[in-house]
């Protein structure tokens, strides 16, 4: 008897789950996808992975920078000067969180790059909006994160 109200539970916190609920979690795989193949793309000195995803108004904060870039036009500018330079040798995207609000999606993680023996930490927030091409950067803002002390 008691299996049968295990089952019956399980059962039914499967059916009452929201409908939401699976689509949060799809959305959150297609998000953290496509900013995985944008950071491939900086293996290869490549930004067009990550211009593909980025929406014609999008704005951008990095610590380089003197102040916000606003659209599609400026980002571009800003990338063509690392085209064919790698960025790193390899990179682990870390404690990815994406919480998802209607067609609005928020990625956060921190980026360690590798180059060399060197590493070096970000902290990035990418703000996703589905778009009907699909899911699209919408802002992005890069801060330099501190390495864990040994």
């Amino acid at each position: 008897m008691k299996k049968i109200f295990a089952v019956l539970a399980v059962a039914g916190a499967w059916w009452a789950t929201p409908a939401w609920a699976d689509n949060a979690g799809d959305a959150a795989r297609e998000v953290l996808a496509l900013e995985r193949q944008a950071m491939d793309g900086w293996l290869t000195g490549n930004p067009d992975l990550q211009l593909a995803i980025s929406d014609s108004q999008i704005s951008y904060y990095h610590v380089m920078l003197e102040e916000r870039l606003e659209g599609l036009p400026a980002l571009q500018a800003l990338y063509e000067q690392y085209r064919g330079r790698p960025l790193f040798d390899k990179y682990e995207i870390l404690s990815p969180k994406v919480q998802v609000a209607g067609d609005v999606a928020v990625l956060t993680y921190q980026l360690a790059r590798y180059n060399g023996g060197a590493v070096t930490r970000w902290n990035a927030t990418e703000v996703y909006q589905k778009k009907k091409e699909g899911w699209r950067v919408i802002h992005s803002h890069w801060s330099a994160a501190k390495l864990p002390q040994p």
